[in-house]
């Protein structure tokens, strides 16, 4: 059970304790928004080289657009971990 130390290291910033909730979740918000970014661009990339040569140029804005809205969503999320962080 914790203690009414540990809550208040983790509500306020303390230099003995660097580590806050804050901290955790802007880490966790960066990362996920990486990967999101990543996985974006990786699934449009795939999708893309896996067509028939005849159809690549039709699907190339679709595809473009869908790994544009993973890499704005994702680093939206990774600007706002990078806030809180």
């Amino acid at each position: 059970m914790p203690s009414v130390v540990d809550l208040a290291a983790v509500w306020t910033p303390n230099p003995d304790q660097p580590y806050t909730w804050a901290k955790l979740f802007g880490l966790l918000a960066v990362v996920i928004g990486c990967v999101i970014a990543v996985v974006g661009v990786y699934a449009a990339r795939s999708t893309w080289r896996g067509l028939d040569p005849s159809r690549r140029r039709r699907q190339l804005r679709p595809l473009a657009v869908t790994a544009g809205v993973f890499v704005a969503v994702g680093a939206a999320l990774a600007a706002f971990g990078v806030w809180l962080f």
